[in-house]
């Protein structure tokens, strides 16, 4: 972590150099000075780092994590002194009106320079000087450079795996399907060698699952050969190949003394020779470099020997399964609540033994910081049963878990198996990873909105960027898929390209990095619960209320504010919150019971990221127009329904989203003169604009996310603006109501980039255009005054995957032919008045998994052939309750249903929408029915 902050600090150094600010000679050859010495630094630091980690985890001294700390908080106070001089310099601006106030000015100025710029050598040399002395302590501590070879062991020593592999069968709950069905594909006949992944996070039990297979007799017996290999986080390739061949000739001796003087050519060779007429089963478990498989592969023999030779993989980290050609992985899961419940009770009160009634509750609680991983379970449930079981005890634990994970030696090995994930992260993921802890327990957070706070935070360097060849945005995206893959974040959703929406961190990871954010001064949560003062902390999370906030905070440098959970701030709150912190970078205010923003928030010249989603801001004042570093300014479902004039000077602006709902219909803002100054922006959703205001955005040709409403003006205006829009990936085009005339044929060039559409209004036909969109994967509809088919029109386009057509369809039939929709995965039919009658041949829609249905009051029938879409795991109907109810009374209705493992229907009740499955809708009576059920279709 202290590699991190000095990685932010020495980039900051760079732009500062880069954008020659003016700088008095000597103070410039000072700066740079110090970004040498961080370089030098930074080069020993990640050693320290992990020498700090073996320190914190209490299996060493307190030195090198307090050299550690000093050079994270000097990192800190450089950042400090640079913002804060970058701060003065944008407060003392040289643009004036009159030549006689200019040169005025220019004296003052050039003074004020001189005594700035005496205050920051001041500060430089105390810098200087603390850096000096952190550098003579590295050599006490003898630190390698990350480059040497001689470093030290980089993770935590310990192998929390060996006791997984010899669990009781007893103990063992929630793995009997996934075992059975490993198995099968062990000792199917398959000649060629084969190869499994089992991949999760740490904890979920992959290493018991696999160690339950690999000691079955079935796989024992079938097997001529067999092998288990721990890999681990580090190894030499001579040395781990030794070790496979030790491990393959244990059976029938020794391995030949010769290995140990053997190249790595040669090892490769004997290893290939022994195995190529065996019928083998190696194990390889707790790999985490994704170069593994390369390093073994020549090792393992010919891919098709006849002999059905078959190899497990054991990883967090789904990139080390990918690098496997033709691999079959099989991602585990947590257990699911009932199993996690049965296991949480085996090791808490005992086999056969229920839980107290007066426990339950708390139980539930402290079972839902588990995660459903049974590690966990079986750790927390450990620790519960030498206690007394009285709501009191049940409750403090539940109320300090997250400092008994690094204290009572029950949870030790669940802690460091929980901790490995986050000590094997880059110095920059780590940072990343932490962020969580800004955010409540089990909160799922948006990855749009985690993306753009990183990239407000700094994480994402120019260096970074410049190495990719991407932009820092896709940089940003790239790091989070790099979470999931290495399983230290999960997903909670993903759009229809499988792209995650919305992630979290399981509840005893976020324990652990709570109590990391805290020993690193990462972050601080400012609750009823938690309080105290704390002055060197970056960020807040305001949760539950603002008492004491302030106080707390008061000497902090704070860089990012977040609420949470709040029902009343104070206006005084605001606005003395805004200027206590005048380094601000991230004011998340989002769903906060906010009605105002200050003026003052105009002063905050290092303001990157505003939000005020989901709140009661009517107005944005006019000051915004100096925060001339915003980067992201989230307005949506706020009630702010025009943007000020002064908008147009944020000239760094990528993401502007404004927008609310009334009655179901999506209201854009007004948007001023000049917004086509705002060059970088790449979402701009979702805003009104006429013929003059249209000509702004064809200036804006770095566009990806655009969402209009168009008034008092034609469509073709708009579709000039395409040709200047090449990078325009989603498009959202209303007229003023569904019945005023949406035009927009008139384009010149397809949109190749698009990926996702939305129309609404009335139209005659569809585009042309449209049949053109070869990347298009998403298009809603809702569309009046259609005379052709959409269906019939839209059925070929080679990429759609998700298709939501609204009251567009009139015909009194609707037939899905053979060969429609060829990737189509969800599809969603609403207000299809007309249709009597679905019909789907053998053969459209291959891949469709969720379909919605409704309202169709006039269809009665079940969709005929609706058995014939074998990948459906999920249908809906909507607000059609009781023409559903008497379907399912239909003889055929289990016969085409059976195969979907989801089929339900919402419904109004008191004004509500409610959800019920058909599973319990054919249950129902239909006196029953009609007294309980007939509220509303």
């Amino acid at each position: 972590m202290a590699e991190a902050a000095v990685e932010i600090v020495t980039e900051t150094l760079s732009s500062l150099l880069l954008e020659e600010i003016k700088l008095l000679g000597r103070v410039k050859q000072e700066v740079e000075s110090i970004k040498r010495e961080l370089e030098s630094i930074r080069s020993f630091l990640k050693d320290a780092d992990a020498r700090a980690a073996v320190e914190e985890e209490g299996e060493g001294n307190e030195g090198v994590s307090t050299w550690v700390k000093q050079v994270r908080e000097e990192a800190y106070h450089i950042e400090d002194v640079l913002d804060e001089y970058m701060l003065n310099k944008a407060k003392h601006p040289h643009d004036f009106d009159s030549d006689l106030m200019r040169l005025l000015c220019k004296m003052c100025c050039f003074i004020n320079e001189l005594i700035l710029s005496h205050g920051i050598s001041s500060k430089i040399e105390d810098i200087k000087s603390s850096l000096a002395g952190i550098q003579e302590r590295r050599h006490a501590y003898n630190f390698s450079d990350q480059g040497s070879s001689s470093g030290t062991k980089k993770d935590i020593p310990h192998d929390s795996r060996v006791g997984s592999f010899f669990i009781e069968d007893a103990e063992v709950v929630g793995i009997e399907s996934t075992r059975d069905e490993l198995i099968g594909l062990l000792v199917n006949e398959t000649p060629h060698r084969s190869v499994i992944a089992v991949v999760g996070a740490g904890g979920l039990g992959k290493t018991t699952l696999v160690g339950k297979i690999y000691n079955n007799d079935a796989v024992q017996k079938h097997f001529s050969c067999q092998a288990w290999i721990t890999v681990g986080k580090e190894y030499v390739k001579e040395d781990l190949l030794r070790t496979i061949i030790r491990e393959v000739y244990r059976p029938i001796g020794t391995a030949p003394v010769e290995i140990e003087k053997m190249e790595e050519s040669h090892l490769i060779k004997t290893l290939s020779d022994y195995l190529k007429d065996k019928c083998y089963m190696l194990v390889f478990d707790d790999i985490w470099k994704t170069e593994f498989w390369g390093d073994v592969k020549p090792s393992l023999g010919s891919l098709v020997n006849n002999k059905t030779s078959r190899i497990i993989l054991t990883t967090r980290d789904r990139r080390v399964a990918d690098s496997v050609s033709s691999v079959k992985v099989h991602e585990l899961q947590p257990l699911p609540y009932e199993k996690a419940w049965e296991l949480f009770c085996i090791k808490t009160f005992g086999r056969g033994v229920g839980c107290p009634p007066e426990l339950e509750k708390l139980s539930q609680d402290i079972l839902a910081k588990c995660g459903g991983l049974p590690l966990a379970i079986v750790a927390v449930g450990g620790l519960l049963s030498n206690k007394i079981q009285v709501v009191s005890e049940w409750q403090n634990l539940l109320n300090g878990l997250g400092s008994k994970l690094g204290s009572d030696p029950h949870l030790k090995d669940c802690n460091r198996v929980l901790s490995e994930g986050y000590y094997d992260l880059p110095s920059h993921l780590k940072s990343c990873l932490l962020y969580f802890g800004l955010f409540p327990e089990s909160y799922k957070v948006s990855c749009a909105r985690l993306i753009r706070l990183w990239l407000a935070e700094g994480f994402v360097s120019y260096s970074k960027i410049r190495l990719s060849e991407q932009d820092a945005e896709q940089v940003a995206e790239g790091f989070l898929t790099d979470l999931i893959n290495r399983s230290v974040v999960q997903v909670v959703k993903t759009d229809v390209a499988g792209r995650p929406r919305i992630c979290r961190v399981h509840g005893l990871m976020h324990e652990i990095i709570l109590r990391k954010t805290k020993y690193l001064g990462f972050s601080h949560v400012v609750n009823r619960e938690v309080s105290g003062k704390s002055s060197k902390i970056r960020r807040i999370s305001i949760q539950g209320g603002t008492d004491g906030v302030l106080k707390s905070s008061g000497d902090s440098k704070i860089r990012s504010v977040f609420l949470f959970n709040i029902n009343q701030i104070p206006n005084s709150f605001m606005t003395a919150l805004i200027t206590n912190f005048e380094l601000i970078k991230v004011l998340d205010f989002e769903d906060g019971p906010i009605e105002y923003l200050p003026d003052g928030v105009g002063n905050l010249f290092h303001l990157h990221y505003l939000s005020v989603k989901n709140t009661k801001v009517k107005v944005l004042p006019k000051s915004i127009g100096k925060n001339l570093n915003l980067e992201t300014l989230n307005l949506k479902h706020s009630l702010i329904a025009e943007l000020p004039f002064e908008i147009k000077n944020l000239k760094k602006l990528r993401y502007l989203l404004v927008y609310h709902v009334e009655n179901n219909f999506i209201c854009g803002v007004k948007i001023p003169k000049g917004l086509g100054s705002l060059m970088d922006l790449q979402k701009l959703f979702f805003v009104e604009a006429n013929s003059e205001e249209l000509k702004e955005l064809t200036k804006l040709k770095h566009l990806r996310r655009l969402g209009i409403r168009l008034t008092n003006t034609s469509g073709k205006d708009l579709c000039a603006c395409f040709p200047n829009m090449g990078n325009l990936e989603s498009l959202a085009v209303y007229s003023t109501s569904r019945e005023e005339t949406l035009d927009i044929e008139s384009m010149v060039c397809p949109l190749r980039s698009l990926q996702r559409l939305r129309l609404k209004g009335n139209m005659k036909v569809l585009p042309d255009w449209i049949f053109k969109l070869e990347s298009i994967m998403r298009i809603d509809l809702d569309l009046s005054g259609l005379t052709d088919d959409p269906m019939r029109v839209l059925q070929s386009l080679p990429n759609l995957m998700h298709l939501t057509l609204i009251e567009t369809y009139h015909d009194e039939q609707l037939h899905f032919k053979e060969g429609w929709f060829p990737k189509l995965e969800k599809l969603e039919l609403a207000d299809f008045k007309g249709v009597e009658l679905m019909m789907i041949d053998k053969g459209p829609m291959p891949n469709l998994r969720e379909l919605t249905i409704g309202p169709c009051p006039l269809l009665k029938e079940i969709p005929n052939g609706i058995e014939h879409l074998r990948n459906l795991k999920f249908l809906e109907f909507r607000h059609m309750l009781k023409e559903i109810y008497y379907m399912i009374k239909d003889k055929n209705w289990q016969k085409v249903t059976q195969h979907i493992p989801k089929v339900g229907v919402t419904f109004s009740k008191e004004g509500k929408e409610s959800y019920v499955t058909a599973k319990d809708l054919s249950s129902v009576s239909p006196v029953d029915f009609e007294q309980n059920f007939n509220v509303a279709k």
